[in-house]
């Protein structure tokens, strides 16, 4: 990391981790915003692809009767038709718009996310192991202007344990939150470097307070201190 950039570092070798996969896949211009529960199967697939395409977008979180129409839902503002509903549609149109050529991969690698019935029993086994199997029901405690807040900006990746946890809770208090993907390869690794100085997730950005921090339990805090009810 020396140079600004992210490595994995064996001894006195630097392994620099990179993908070319996505060079010449288009990037949206606007915000995607995702609507969703983030105990629901369905929204964990739409998420996961988002990921996979390094995807910065919006999450807007849904409880129950609250939700306008079934999740997961996207507003896209690139293109004519904003509103996309249902995971395959979602999935077929994120690939689609904003993934590589065809002719660079292989589709049947993506099979974990696009084979429909093997996720959604993967994701509601990894709900279940998470103790938030069903769906997520808004903290009780939530401050009422949560909704309305500047959306908090979260950099992880979908399958990390330190992240789950962060994004679980600001779903939970109804904290619209902005995720910036940073599986491996992703470009967003030399971002964070380039900010921070490391490269370490949840890394966590709150506009609303000028509030920068690591460390997964400590956000938690930090979330459930600033925007619960005072008692």
């Amino acid at each position: 990391e020396e140079d600004g950039r992210y490595s994995l570092k064996l001894g006195p070798l630097r392994i620099r981790d990179s993908s070319s996969v996505l060079d010449d896949a288009t990037r949206p211009a606007q915000t995607i915003v995702l609507y969703e529960n983030e105990s629901s199967p369905r929204c964990k697939r739409v998420r996961e692809m988002m990921n996979l395409l390094d995807i910065t977008y919006e999450c807007r979180p849904c409880f129950g009767e609250n939700s306008d129409q079934p999740v997961p839902y996207i507003e896209d503002p690139n293109i004519d038709q904003r509103i996309i509903s249902g995971d395959d549609e979602i999935l077929e149109h994120l690939l689609k718009q904003y993934g590589p050529p065809t002719t660079s991969y292989d589709r049947k690698a993506l099979w974990p996310i696009t084979f429909r019935e093997f996720s959604l029993v993967t994701s509601q086994l990894a709900a279940l192991l998470r103790g938030s199997l069903g769906t997520l029901e808004q903290d009780l405690t939530a401050r009422p202007d949560n909704a309305n807040m500047k959306p908090l900006e979260l950099w992880g990746y979908e399958c990390s344990p330190f992240v789950q946890p962060v994004k679980q809770k600001l779903s939970s208090l109804g904290l619209p939150h902005r995720i910036v993907s940073c599986s491996r390869g992703s470009k967003n690794r030399d971002r964070m470097i380039g900010r921070t100085g490391r490269f370490q997730v949840p890394y966590l950005v709150d506009s609303n307070t000028g509030i920068e921090m690591f460390e997964g339990a400590e956000i938690v805090e930090y979330l459930e201190a600033v925007y619960t009810a005072k008692q």
